[in-house]
This record gives structure tokens, C-alpha cells and sequence, in this order.
């Protein structure tokens, strides 16, 4: 049974870079014995960190040394190569390399040489389709990403809601990668709407009817989400969006392309959770008339939960 097997975990770092709580922090918590090996687990091992190697040789004499019994790897399957080894190694690949127009050899390599793959969504499915693979969205943490009082919210981040009628955000980094120029458009022809912009880069914009928000905490995130009317994400494409379904979870809706975890849901769910569609603009108008049509926390609880996440990943190492 995998529950008595060593697996090892193995990322460039396993934690967030500020301080947040990611993908490999749950799969550590939820998951029984996985053994994470990360830059910062090599460097407690002196003579390996001062070897002359690549990183994934390094791992590679850290687990022979430290953990020799183990079972399988799980690789991040898109930035650094497979960790050699003769035993099983499962690549994840949740970046959508080819989609972009940036493939590259590495994440090429490990697809198809890695024992297993697993993906996060169907829009990841599409354009890996060569090779059978393994689906397990990934989980969000549905109690720190909660409903909270709005107008608490708005009294706390001092939005002037005599002056603005409408709350609108967005969450990514300001470039065409997320489509920033169309929603940047946006908020220039929408002056009765105030706007949050969170962007996990040391960026910034003067807007006379916003704030900028740079690298917040996940727990100051979950309040400006709770503060909005609507989302917004330009994003051509996008394996998943967290930041959409986190803002799902605290129950504001989302207007987004039909990329990311969207294409998964069915017409009627995607309904449920906002405006899915390439005309961002024309959806702005129609949001703002109907605040209160949509319940995007149900629909994404069914199926992005840590503890299914979880699940799905101990199922299928039980298979390996």
C-alpha cells in the first residue's frame, strides 16, 4: 500500500517566497509520508550544497544518502529536468508552456520521459495530449478563502462608497500574460467603479479611481476579494487562475476568457459563477446589474477542496 512508502517531494522551493501557504504546502499536510526536498533542504547537507552539479543531481545524492527507501518522486515537470533515478518519477505540469508559444526543452524532456504525468485541468489536457496523464486539480484552502462582510470590508480598506457604486479587482501581474491592457482599458472608461489591483511584483500605477496593492498576504487578499463586486482577468490563457477561484470562494464573481479551471465546468456552472466569455467590456456592464445573480463559492467547492486534492493524489499513488 502507498501509505507505508517513502515519497519524495521535490520543487525549487516547497513553500511560497512570501510566507503563503501553496500547492506544495497542502500535498505536505495532506498526503501521508511524503519527504520534501526543496534549495533550502539541500543546503543543511554542506557537501552536497558544495558540490559541483545541477540541482537535480544534488537531489539525487540527497535522497540516496537520506532516504534511500523511498518509492517514487513527484517533480515539478516544467522548470528544472527529472531527478535521476531508477524508481518511478511523476512530472507535474500545470504551466501551459505550448499554449503560450514558450515551449521549452525541459518541460518537452520530462513529458515524455517521465514515468507519469499529471496535469491540473482540461486546458492543460488539450495541448498534452500525446501520452496518457493523470488529472488532479489542484486545492484551495475554502476556510481562509471565506465569505466576509462586505461593507466591513469596504469601512476597513476606506472605499468611498458614496463615490463609487461599483467595486471591481484584479490579481495578477500587469502584463499581457494576464491582458492587462484590455482590463487596464477597462478601468480608464469605468470611473464609477473603484479599483483594487493586487499584484504580487513591486509594480505600479497612478489610477484616480483605485489602489495598488503589491506582494499581500493571503489573509489581506481574502479581504480585498471580499471587498469587491466582480473580478476581472484578461488572461488569454491560463492552466487554472487561482486567483479566480480564490475570489470565488468569498462569493464575488468573475469575468475571465474561457481558459483555466473554467473549462471544466458546464455552461450552466460557469453561469453560476460569473461572465466567461472574450468580450470583457460588454460583461463589466452587465455584472454591475446583477451583483447579486451569482453563488460562485457552491460551484467551486464541489470541486477544488484541498481534501479532494489530496485524495486523488493518494489514489493514485496507491496505482504506482
Amino acid at each position: 500500500m502507498y501509505n507505508m512508502s517513502k515519497i519524495i517531494l521535490v520543487n525549487d522551493y516547497l513553500h511560497g517566497l512570501m510566507g503563503e501557504r501553496v500547492l506544495w504546502d497542502f500535498m505536505l499536510e495532506g498526503i501521508p509520508n511524503l519527504i520534501k526536498i526543496d534549495i533550502d533542504v539541500i543546503k543543511l547537507d554542506i557537501i552536497i550544497q558544495n558540490m559541483n552539479c545541477s540541482f537535480e543531481q544534488k537531489v539525487s545524492l540527497y535522497i540516496e544518502k537520506y532516504h534511500s527507501d523511498y518509492k517514487a518522486i513527484i517533480q515539478n515537470g516544467s522548470w528544472f529536468s527529472l531527478i535521476p533515478s531508477s524508481k518511478p518519477r511523476i512530472a507535474l505540469i500545470q504551466d501551459n508552456l505550448r499554449k503560450m508559444g514558450r515551449r521549452s526543452h525541459i518541460q518537452e524532456y520530462n513529458f515524455k520521459n517521465a514515468d507519469y504525468i499529471v496535469t491540473n485541468s482540461n486546458e492543460v489536457d488539450t495541448y498534452y495530449n500525446e501520452r496518457q496523464t493523470v488529472q488532479i486539480p489542484l486545492g484551495v484552502d475554502n476556510k481562509l478563502f471565506a465569505v466576509l462582510d462586505k461593507n466591513e470590508m469596504r469601512k476597513k480598506y476606506k472605499i468611498n462608497v458614496n463615490k463609487y457604486k461599483h467595486v471591481g479587482i484584479f490579481v495578477g501581474a500587469m502584463n499581457e500574460v494576464k491582458g492587462w491592457s484590455r482590463v487596464n482599458d477597462i478601468i480608464n472608461s469605468h470611473l464609477d467603479t473603484f479599483w483594487i489591483i493586487v499584484s504580487k511584483h513591486k509594480e505600479t500605477i497612478q489610477i484616480p479611481n483605485g489602489i495598488v496593492y503589491n506582494q499581500v498576504n493571503q489573509t489581506q487578499l481574502c479581504e480585498l476579494y471580499n471587498c469587491a463586486d466582480f473580478f476581472i482577468i484578461g488572461s488569454p490563457s491560463e492552466t487554472q487562475c487561482l486567483a479566480a477561484i480564490e475570489c470565488c470562494l468569498c462569493n464575488v464573481p468573475i469575468i475571465m476568457r474561457d481558459t483555466g479551471f473554467v473549462t471544466n465546468l458546464s455552461i450552466d456552472e460557469k453561469n453560476e459563477i460569473g461572465i466567461i466569455g472574450d468580450n470583457l467590456e460588454e460583461a463589466v456592464y452587465t455584472i454591475k446589474n446583477n451583483k447579486n445573480k451569482y453563488t460562485p463559492r457552491n460551484i467551486v467547492l464541489k470541486y477544488y477542496s484541498i481534501d479532494e486534492m489530496c485524495n486523488k493524489w493518494i489514489n493514485f499513488l496507491d496505482t504506482i
